[in-house]
């Protein structure tokens, strides 16, 4: 098994000694998967690349120790070397670059105002507003005032009977009635 050794990262590293620490402690988890020291340390790169891939110690603990086949484990060596491959994790997906976020839009200028009085100044808050909010409702009343004025004076609408004579008249023909 020197092919684990040798995938393995520096013996010191981090990954590397906290992944022995998971193979050696296995034992107390299942007696049947009971590693020497050496065995922990051959095996160690391959459980340090799932550390690496952004496995808890507990999680990597729990994948080695769950599902153990029902006639028991052979060679914990073996079935561990065989497991760590084969159930090795895809490595973590590259996080995009953070985009910045875009600066808050500038407010528009100051305009004159165009509606009636004393000449004031206003900034929109939509760019095709020409008065302030007070003049905008001002003119706003007056145009509906006007058209209720101009609603109560327009005559009542003739009845529809009455419109049908009418139009039927303007073509010459009057109402068939009879039949």
């Amino acid at each position: 098994m020197g092919s684990a050794q040798d995938s393995a990262a520096p013996s010191g590293s981090a990954e590397v000694l906290a992944a022995e620490r998971v193979l050696l402690s296995l034992r107390h988890e299942r007696r049947e998967l009971l590693l020497g020291v050496r065995e922990a340390r051959t095996l160690a790169g391959l459980a340090a690349e799932w550390l690496r891939r952004g496995v808890s110690p507990g999680d990597l603990r729990a994948a080695l120790t769950r599902g153990l086949p029902k006639d028991g484990v052979r060679s914990a060596l073996g079935f561990l070397a065989h497991r760590l491959v084969e159930k090795l994790p895809a490595p973590p997906a590259e996080q995009p670059e953070p985009v910045p976020p875009s600066p808050p839009p500038s407010p528009l200028a100051l305009i004159a105002c165009a509606g009636p009085g004393e000449e004031h100044m206003f900034r929109p808050n939509v760019p095709w507003a020409t008065t302030c909010g007070p003049c905008h409702r001002e003119e706003q009343r007056a145009y509906w005032e006007d058209m209720r004025a101009r609603t109560e004076a327009a005559p009542e609408p003739l009845p529809w009977r009455e419109r049908f004579a009418a139009e039927g008249a303007e073509v010459g023909t009057g109402p068939d009635v009879g039949g």
